[in-house]
């Protein structure tokens, strides 16, 4: 019989991708190739526990991937949201001031935005559900 803890693992440790689709995936990323590199070192990341190996850098990748997927406008408004923050935070002075608010304000905006944008979507329902099937894995 499989007990809680070995669900979570095999949970943990699968991925709706092999290692190297999502390294593939990564390359295909239009960003740096110093980022390229954290990531693809973030694949490898693991974690004994117990009797255990634990796979969090992989499951941590195809996580935020399967999200970009079933999401895409609200993954899309967090980054710009997120990017105008971090802008408005690098002004010289100004930015020093404001930055630690402006930030979390604009992330918190792009997300509503998002969010909202999601949700007018008329296929949110069936995306939730492909979604929240990933998670099955964990139901008791």
């Amino acid at each position: 019989m499989e007990t809680r803890a070995d669900t979570v693992a095999s949970f943990i440790n699968s991925a709706s991708q092999s290692d190297s689709q999502l390294l593939r995936k990564i390359e295909g990323l239009a960003i740096s190739a110093d980022a390229k590199a954290v990531l693809a070192d973030l694949l490898k990341l693991a974690s004994r526990v117990g009797e255990q190996v634990l796979r969090i850098g992989r499951k941590v990748i195809d996580f935020v991937l399967s999200l970009m997927k079933h999401f895409p406008t609200l993954t899309f408004t967090a980054l710009v949201a997120v990017v105008v923050g971090m802008l408005l935070a690098a002004v010289p002075v100004l930015g020093a001031v404001l930055g630690p608010a402006l930030t979390p304000l604009a992330a918190a905006l792009g997300i509503a935005w998002g969010a909202k944008a999601e949700l007018d979507s008329p296929d949110l329902a069936e995306r939730v559900r492909a979604f929240a099937a990933g998670f099955s894995g964990l139901a008791v």
